[in-house]
């Protein structure tokens, strides 16, 4: 006589729930994911800005650091959002938020903020 063997896997109910999920959270990647790389390319612009600010004047280097972002294609960012300030030395302050649409009435809100000794 014949044993019956336990089915094992998954049902297709349970496949499409874990679909659902890893779309969830893909979806969610695709759109948070350009907003930092955006990010990366302003933290790499202030670090070449910084290598070249001996000299400048703080009208120079926001000047120069918005034709890096404009190369890079970063549009959310304007002059205003970096901030040349004196301390031991002079520092290159960006603050900056991003609110990016999710879903619906839902959206992200992104807060930025980094700083790069100048020479």
């Amino acid at each position: 006589m014949k044993s019956l063997k336990k089915a094992q896997g998954i049902t297709l109910i349970g496949f499409i729930f874990v679909l659902g999920v890893l779309g969830f959270f893909l979806y969610a990647g695709m759109q948070i994911g350009p907003v930092y790389m955006d990010h990366f390319s302003v933290v790499k612009a202030m670090k070449a800005e910084a290598a070249e600010s001996a000299g400048k004047t703080p009208g120079q280097i926001k000047s120069g650091m918005m034709k890096r972002l404009n190369i890079s294609y970063v549009t959310h960012l304007n002059s205003a959002d970096f901030k040349v300030i004196r301390g031991n030395g002079r520092e290159l302050l960006v603050k900056y938020e991003v609110e990016k649409e999710f879903l619906y009435n839902l959206s992200f809100l992104m807060r930025f903020e980094d700083q790069v000794q100048l020479n």
